[in-house]
């Protein structure tokens, strides 16, 4: 794909102009800019919003299925429910980093609807199986088209939006993964009503998820475009502000073109390490959450119809705090603290999680928000926190593929620490909940003071005379001193 007009104009480095450097954010006009950031946002935001929303209710309807007797209509014996989940994340894991970068060439217009009529096909598919071999192999088919889909989806955010205004848009997108927990439950509130159909309570759980989630790709398919270049709702001028103020963000180009020799040089610094500890232990807790919410909260002692049910308040104040805490870090311009305090309110539902007694159900209950709540804003804002401090678009896609199938790995986890025998207290999955929590906010934290310490470090290298703001647009690699790390 050619460079845009805009790249052509302003050459190689995207801060000289003619010989002269120049702020590019002063080319950008406030009045375009703030018209465009609105399209996008009642566009791109709610479609996507949707998708991840059919997504996250294919990957989780297993646990919804599970309350209503799944194990015993398929006669799964002994582990076999737990090993169904973790087979999932065994392709998805492999499949990940390759579906991410082959969606940056064929573009998330294309690469998304795909994905859905994949997944969307095999989690309808489920409905019909009729043994654990064929419950494994259609979980394996939805985490095969499922792999890529969240690094997609974020890596195309990143090319629309600034590093201050990511955060918040991955928080309102991914926002839908706590509501489809909310409307999983209400589903399954309703299908599970039904009762003589002949079929399994379960069976048109499957069949309506699944049979919306293709429909909607259609709609994805029409809506989504493949570039900024190409977006039906700008205008010329709007297309033009949007590709400049990119550019001047500490992004190198916006071309879709991808380059495998810039794709992995991130990890050639210590950072990506850093963020796989972070990765894989607040995945931990949301894996946990998302795919043991409805069973967590069947200790409470409730009916298979109220369990349901009682998962939607959890999911719905959750998916009010991850916005709120999404839009703040956007304002604050900041990640680690914002990761921390969500992580100290895990802490202390899994705390109350182990020492509650279980006739206090009040307690409990409280408890199980507090995990929830907590478990959900920090992939956003971790997520954020990648795209914002790598300015490099190749190794940006590559490197955010990789980390989020590293994080998925997590799922291995969280699917063989809900030990059957421990019910209702799940003793051992809400410990092992507990340290990753604690490991994860020192690490987060840890890893915050260094990019506030080094951002002062550059400060006073390239500034030591204090008498200009230091020039941050248009860097190419997180080395020059130019580019400011988002803490």
């Amino acid at each position: 794909m050619e460079k845009s007009d805009v790249e052509k104009e302003l050459g190689k480095t995207p801060s000289h102009i003619n010989g002269d450097v120049v702020d590019l954010a002063d080319t950008v006009d406030p009045v375009v800019e703030r018209r465009l950031k609105w399209k996008a946002d009642l566009i791109l935001i709610p479609t996507l919003a949707m998708t991840y929303l059919f997504n996250s209710l294919d990957r989780s309807n297993l646990s919804n299925a599970q309350t209503a007797g799944l194990s015993q209509d398929l006669g799964l014996v002994g582990n076999q429910f737990n090993l169904a989940l973790t087979y999932y994340f065994i392709p998805f894991c492999i499949f990940g980093p390759p579906a991410g970068m082959l969606a940056k060439q064929i573009t998330a217009k294309y690469a998304i609807p795909c994905m859905m009529v994949g997944f969307g096909a095999a989690s309808l598919a489920t409905a019909y199986v009729k043994n654990f071999g064929q419950l494994v192999a259609c979980r394996c088919i939805v985490a095969i088209f499922e792999a890529g889909f969240l690094t997609t989806v974020v890596y195309y955010l990143s090319i629309w939006y600034t590093r201050k205004e990511i955060a918040s848009r991955i928080g309102v997108f991914y926002a839908s993964l706590v509501a489809s927990s909310a409307f999983g439950g209400l589903i399954s509130f309703g299908v599970f009503q039904m009762k003589n159909t002949g079929k399994p309570e379960w069976f048109y759980l499957f069949i309506i998820e699944g049979s919306l989630t293709m429909f909607f790709a259609l709609v994805t398919l029409a809506v989504i475009p493949t570039s900024i270049r190409t977006a039906w709702f700008l205008t010329e001028e709007e297309k033009n502000v949007a590709e400049a103020r990119i550019l001047a963000d500490s992004a190198q180009g916006i071309s879709n073109d991808f380059a495998w020799g810039e794709a992995f040089n991130e990890f050639k610094t210590p950072h990506p390490y850093v963020r796989i500890i972070i990765a894989i232990t607040y995945s931990t807790l949301l894996n946990s959450n998302n795919n043991f919410l409805a069973i967590i909260v069947n200790r409470l002692g409730f009916s298979t119809v109220k369990t349901n049910l009682y998962t939607v308040a959890p999911s719905l104040v959750a998916a009010v705090f991850l916005v709120a805490a999404s839009f703040s870090s956007d304002y604050f311009n900041e990640r680690g603290i914002h990761m921390a305090v969500s992580l100290i309110i895990s802490i202390i539902g899994y705390i109350l999680l182990i020492a509650v007694d279980l006739s206090n159900i009040g307690l409990t209950y409280f408890a199980i928000f507090m995990t929830t709540v907590g478990a959900y804003p920090m992939s956003p804002i971790n997520n954020a926190w990648i795209v914002s401090n790598i300015p490099n678009l190749n190794a940006r896609a590559a490197t955010g593929a990789v980390l989020i199938a590293i994080a998925n790995t997590a799922g291995l986890i969280s699917s063989n620490i809900m030990i059957s025998s421990e019910a209702p207290r799940y003793i051992t999955s809400c410990r092992v909940n507990l340290g990753a929590a604690a490991l994860c906010l020192i690490t987060s934290v840890s890893y915050s003071m260094w990019m506030r310490w080094e951002n002062r470090r550059r400060d006073r290298l390239q500034n030591s005379a204090g008498s200009q703001p230091p020039q941050t647009d248009g860097v190419y690699d997180m080395k020059d001193l130019r580019f400011r790390f988002c803490p």
